[in-house]
């Protein structure tokens, strides 16, 4: 907890960390069904779908993961899903890079569960910058920048939260799976830029047919070939995934 955190009304600080406390099994369950090889194994597995220009640097040595400094819906940092789902963020692109990280230690906040995300609105409520965010055009600046400055006080290393964004169909993305937004930090306890450090031995796991673009509004994303039009979720993708991470082959996934 920072400073910043300590000069938050009574027992708003206490609750904030007593989620975090209670949001541990959760994080344990997800980072155990994600385990690289069987339930023993240090590191768990992450998958994270970069644009098809990129595909190259990922077929070879690599600085690993960006962290994405954009607005995204945990402000900065790098946002993945574990290998159990392995398609979920397949709407960003065609490469699907996986990644070993070592979960040991990490604060996690499940803003999955609704009593949390109404703790973060508590919190957010408070802020001495919060008519600004609401009552002026910065609005999109500030609510992110109060994302970061939110897990920034608490020392957050992931937040868990639904998709707020889906393929139209429901193929790829479903509206019950997790996603990560997972933070990197400096010397003085802030997030940071740059590559990520947190995993490990990234490479070119998944390659799919399908290409997406954004729908208006951009709350889901249409599939531009459909060649099976059906669903084309493999049933063993997570297995088959963890086999070819292991020795380096890529698996293919039709449209």
């Amino acid at each position: 907890m920072s400073a910043g955190a300590a000069l938050l009304p009574a027992g708003l600080a206490q609750d904030v960390e007593d989620a975090i406390a209670a949001s541990e099994p959760a994080w344990t369950e997800l980072v155990n069904a994600n385990r690289e090889v069987g339930s023993t194994a240090q590191h768990s597995l992450a998958v994270k779908y970069v644009p098809s220009r990129y595909a190259a640097t990922y077929q070879a040595p690599n600085a690993g993961l960006f962290i994405g400094s954009s607005n995204f819906t945990w402000g900065r940092g790098v946002y993945v899903t574990g290998v159990e789902e392995p398609l979920s963020t397949a709407i960003y692109g065609r490469v699907g890079v996986v990644g070993r990280f070592d979960p040991a230690g990490w604060r996690a906040f499940d803003a999955r569960n609704t009593a949390n995300q109404q703790l973060y609105l508590n919190w957010l409520h408070v802020q001495v910058d919060y008519p600004e965010a609401v009552l002026t055009v910065h609005s999109d600046h500030w609510l992110h920048e109060f994302r970061n400055l939110f897990r920034e006080q608490f020392h957050i290393d992931v937040v868990m939260f639904r998709p707020d964004e889906t393929d139209v169909s429901g193929w790829y993305t479903r509206t019950s799976d997790t996603w990560l937004a997972v933070s990197d930090w400096d010397g003085a306890g802030r997030l940071t830029t740059g590559y990520s450090t947190r995993f490990l031995d990234v490479r070119l796991t998944i390659l799919i047919e399908e290409e997406f673009t954004a729908d208006d509004p951009a709350l889901t994303r249409s599939p531009q070939f459909t060649i099976s039009r059906a669903a084309t979720t493999p049933p063993n993708l997570p297995g088959d995934a963890r086999a070819a991470y292991a020795s380096a082959r890529i698996v293919r996934v039709e449209s």
